[in-house]
């Protein structure tokens, strides 16, 4: 089996992901690709279609949705400390200066535009991480790993000329078992030879597995694909509407009876405020051929239903919103909709993390530091209206001190690390009259 086979299902898998990725970016990712993503008319010449591609119009939904899943998931700070030998991983997770933060960051993002990708630890002078996207892994199995990467190489008859090529790694085991990273490349017959064999070690004795780690699966699709697949469709609905609107908004004048002059040459007619022709012709007349453009309705609605369809997915900020003001409870019930897919990729992230954790502490010889993603993805703020209704409660009788301030702690009013005894005591000591002093000022917020 030639070393570049990929696994079945890759080509599918791979333009699933390629859309994600192509409506991220938007139009200058989209638009490039013409029929792939926009089929043309029928009857359409080259420069027709180039016209009506020109008013295509993409409405940004998947990157704003990555980005604010990724941001209500990072929202606080990962459970993560590391301390000795690796320290380090706090501000070079990678080998290229990026935090563990921003590491998890890709991590997220990669789950939700493919689905999948694979983490390879390595080893200089420290453990690092490299990160290897779903369309870069082309084969698996229980004892190899195959990976496409790219690499750049010189011309031979100019210096300032270089070629990108494809390689393949393979991370696999030799005869005794031990872990081995071969490089394959292509030779001047066009078939792909092991250029290189590297065994890579751990203070000196040979790895005994592969240190690659999977989040996702490859045969996952991405979280933003659904997303995606509305957004191509209102992407080709916009075009149909907006190449609809260049002709109905664009009356046609016709111009009936004898419009020649005494000569018998044709008249030279002019249009336009300013100008005035006279046709001798009794007969003659103008008139303004204008569609009526009914199936326009029809794909404005259309359209409209695919904009709320996407924000009902996670693009909200699709909606313009019809419904004024929305209270800060609204908006948290409508967020909680969000939280299954968020707690899904952060029981993926901390998985990850874990492994790789694990296999970095075991090569730098040091303890597996702890590693917890944030669950809080919802901002529990109390707003001022809450606040106050829970400190009647407590005045009333209806609430112990320990419980309100509780709520302060989970609204994030108080830090974490303050206790309702603690609180409590500060509250004695500054002599602070706490049942009769804070809800004007709750009130005045």
């Amino acid at each position: 089996m030639p070393i570049n086979t990929k696994y079945d299902g890759y080509d599918l898998a791979t333009e699933k992901t390629t859309r994600v990725r192509d409506f991220g970016e938007g139009e200058f990712a989209v638009k490039p690709k013409g029929e792939t993503y926009l089929p043309k008319l029928g009857g359409q010449t080259n420069a027709d279609y180039d016209k009506y591609l020109a008013r295509g119009f993409i409405v940004p939904a998947v990157e704003p949705t990555a980005l604010a899943i990724s941001g209500a998931i990072m929202r606080k700070a990962p459970t993560f400390d590391p301390t000795g030998s690796l320290a380090y991983l706090n501000e070079d997770f990678d080998g290229k200066t990026n935090s563990a933060i921003n590491f998890c960051e890709s991590i997220i993002k990669e789950l939700l535009y493919a689905g999948s990708a694979g983490y390879l630890v390595e080893y200089t002078d420290k453990a690092v991480v490299k990160q290897y996207k779903k369309e870069s892994i082309i084969n698996v199995s229980d004892d190899y790993v195959i990976l496409m990467q790219e690499y750049q190489e010189q011309d031979p008859d100019d210096r300032y000329v270089q070629t990108t090529k494809i390689e393949y790694l393979e991370l696999t085991y030799d005869e005794n078992g031990n872990y081995i990273q071969n490089l394959w490349r292509e030779n001047r017959g066009k078939k792909f030879i092991i250029v290189d064999t590297f065994t890579p070690t751990n203070r000196g004795q040979a790895l005994d597995m592969i240190p690659f780690v999977f989040t996702g699966a490859l045969n996952e699709d991405p979280i933003l694909l659904h997303l995606s697949n509305v957004n191509l469709d209102q992407y080709r609905m916009s075009t149909d509407q907006r190449h609809g609107l260049h002709w109905t908004a664009l009356p046609t004048l016709f111009l009936f009876g004898d419009l020649k002059d005494e000569d018998g040459n044709k008249k030279q007619i002019k249009v336009g405020a300013g100008s005035a022709n006279h046709i001798d012709d009794p007969e003659a007349r103008a008139e303004l051929l204008e569609f009526s453009g009914a199936g326009l309705g029809a794909l404005k609605a259309t359209i409209d239903d695919n904009l709320k369809t996407m924000a009902s997915i996670g693009a909200k900020m699709l909606d313009s919103g019809s419904g004024g003001v929305k209270s800060a409870e609204t908006s948290r019930i409508e967020a909680s909709s969000e939280t299954a897919t968020m707690s899904v990729i952060a029981n993926a992230v901390d998985s990850t993390m874990a492994q790789l954790l694990e296999i970095i502490a075991d090569w730098m010889g040091s303890p597996v530091p702890e590693f917890e993603i944030n669950r809080d993805f919802i901002d529990t703020n109390l707003d001022p209206q809450s606040l106050l209704a829970y400190l009647q409660v407590y005045q009333s009788g209806g609430m112990s001190l320990d419980s309100f301030l509780s709520l302060l702690v989970k609204g994030e009013l108080l830090p974490k690390d303050i206790s309702a005894e603690d609180e409590a005591d500060r509250i004695d000591t500054t002599g602070t009259d706490f049942n009769g002093g804070i809800d004007e000022e709750i009130t005045q917020l």
